[in-house]
């Protein structure tokens, strides 16, 4: 069975600290496992982080990843990364 992958809820970086009640988000690398993921700063809140991100920046968006064979979790990854996005238009 091919394994699927669900993105909803996706907003902008921006927006997404703004309706967590934080300003703050950074890339943090488990010294453990060398696997990356985001922690926002004041809150009990993590994820995931898409391999494209090298840094963070306001054109991110952040959606709730949910893979078919795995946890659901909230990932910052760049527009359109969603293999489901044909095209995104953002007016600045």
């Amino acid at each position: 069975m091919e394994n699927s992958v669900n993105f909803s809820k996706s907003q902008s970086i921006v927006d997404f600290l703004i309706s967590q009640g934080a300003n703050t988000c950074k890339i943090v690398r488990n010294p453990n496992t060398g696997k990356r993921f985001f922690a926002v700063e004041g809150v009990d809140l993590t994820g995931r982080v898409a391999t494209a991100v090298e840094t963070l920046s306001a054109d991110l968006q952040v959606s709730w990843f949910a893979p078919s064979d795995g946890e659901a979790s909230w990932m910052i990854h760049k527009p359109g990364d969603d293999a489901n996005t044909l095209d995104t238009f953002s007016v600045q």
